[in-house]
């Protein structure tokens, strides 16, 4: 199980711009669900992580089985949240040139024509903001 957030702020979304095994793409900021945590726990958690921003959960958008890691993916609007955007643990261990992991703003409007893992998860969300 795990937690995705679509972090988002005058009308752009955070994306982690991925760059791994010669590939290029763009994910959500997500993590796995530890034992002891609510979804909800652990996306507060992963955002801590991976963006350094204290979060507030605005709404659950929607439960998803995912193509691209065959978990259920509980997906998290998050409209408020403070702190200075930086990458974290493991993010930043693991950042290399092979493997690099780069916080970035994007317009909504461009994230149809974007590589993003998931894409089923971009739609979805995408369909949050345009019906």
């Amino acid at each position: 199980m795990r937690a995705t957030l679509a972090i988002i702020k005058d009308n752009k979304i955070l994306l982690i711009h991925r760059f791994k095994d010669n590939m290029e793409y763009f994910v959500f900021p997500w993590g796995s669900v530890e034992s002891h945590e609510t979804a909800e726990m652990a996306a507060i958690r992963e955002a801590k992580e991976e963006t350094n921003f204290d979060i507030i959960i605005s709404k659950k958008l929607f439960e998803h089985k995912d193509e691209f890691d065959s978990r259920l993916h509980h997906v998290f609007l998050v409209t408020e949240f403070s702190g200075d955007m930086a990458l974290g643990w493991p993010e930043a261990e693991k950042n290399c040139e092979n493997n690099r992991y780069i916080l970035e703003w994007h317009d909504i409007d461009q994230i149809p024509d974007m590589l993003i893992h998931s894409d089923s998860i971009k739609e979805r969300i995408l369909e949050n903001f345009w019906g």
